[in-house]
């Protein structure tokens, strides 16, 4: 009865899910590609583990870092306590810098519980209007754009092969003030620029039973659109789906000594033309690991690299710190350092 309980959550569980891809597959199908939208810092990848793999990690298991790619990854968890965080300077002096937690109650019987948040610093940038000079403007001072998401994770296991998860986020992007036109005594009349919303993750994870083989999908930021001022602006609205295995489940060799995952995700932004990820990780001893990707087609983003260490210690039950590299072609390459720690 149990496993027949289980089984009826877990395919409608892939029905509504598959509704939701249809809906947001045929919204994206009747939208015309801008190449833009609003709040794009919901789409960067901050967490160096999956950065060095090209970002594809939609069906790789794993903590609580999982909440940000696939929040339904960490379902199967058996730490009590995580936590992460990065930080990851971006192209044009851009930095990320987030964080999460994560609390698996009763050995996982009432699933997995996150808390995440991420925090953007554009730095100051040079504020400026038309003008009658040389120039053809003029400096009006300094402005400093800032924007951030906070949000709860849910994951929870329907059986040992099957688990959904979701993220509710508030967030929030403030682009500073601008001039709109000239007051009787010459002073500038400004106005703010702003938006907050709601926005929402959806995932689903199977483990298809054939050795190490996982397949997953995730739709990101799902939100109504955003106002600024008097025009909507649409979110970064992605669905992905992908696969991972470790390799070395096809061999004899002793996984004590060696891991090699390869990880494949099929990526569809509502701004850029479809996109495949590809990602592998290899692991010796459990203890070090080497990392590389590639994502095409691209603009600039190209090639990843990476690398991390993790052990036991006496404390916690891991200890892990990964670094990793992405070559952004004219752009200033991006580095990011992320750490774990699990009890």
């Amino acid at each position: 009865m149990i496993k027949n309980k289980n089984l009826m959550r877990a395919l409608l569980s892939v029905v509504l899910l598959m509704c939701t891809f249809t809906f947001a597959e045929n919204s994206l199908a009747q939208q015309r590609k801008r190449a833009q939208t609003s709040m794009k810092f919901l789409s960067t990848s901050n967490f160096a583990n999956a950065s060095g793999m090209a970002s594809a990690v939609t069906a790789m298991e794993g903590g609580v870092w999982t909440q940000f790619y696939n929040p339904s990854a960490s379902a199967w968890s058996t730490s009590h306590f995580e936590v992460t965080g990065s930080v990851n300077n971006w192209i044009a002096g851009i930095k990320y810098t987030s964080a999460a937690i994560s609390l698996t109650p009763l050995d996982g019987k009432l699933g997995v519980f996150g808390i995440q948040y991420t925090d953007v610093n554009y730095g100051e940038l040079q504020s400026t209007i038309r003008a009658n000079n040389e120039r053809g403007y003029l400096d009006i001072g300094l402005f400093s754009p800032t924007a951030y998401a906070v949000g709860l994770s849910y994951a929870k296991s329907l059986s040992d092969r099957f688990a959904i998860g979701a993220n509710y986020k508030r967030v929030k992007q403030d682009l500073g003030s601008g001039v709109i036109d000239f007051a009787t005594d010459g002073s500038y009349l400004t106005q703010g620029y702003e938006a907050t919303a709601n926005v929402v993750d959806f995932g689903v994870f199977y483990r298809t039973g054939f050795r190490s083989l996982n397949f997953a999908m995730v739709v990101k930021n799902f939100s109504p659109d955003v106002r600024y001022d008097s025009q909507e602006h649409e979110l970064p609205l992605t669905l992905k789906m992908g696969i991972s295995m470790d390799l070395v489940d096809l061999t004899s060799i002793d996984k004590k000594y060696h891991s090699l995952i390869v990880n494949i995700d099929a990526n569809r932004p509502r701004d850029y033309d479809e996109q495949i990820q590809i990602g592998g990780q290899y692991t010796f001893l459990n203890t070090f690991i080497l990392r590389g990707g590639y994502l095409f087609p691209s603009d600039e983003e190209g090639f990843s690299l990476g690398f991390g260490i993790q052990r036991e210690s006496k404390n916690s039950k891991l200890l892990k710190i990964d670094y990793s590299y992405s070559d952004f072609g004219i752009f200033s390459d991006v580095n990011r350092l992320s750490f774990q720690i699990a009890l």
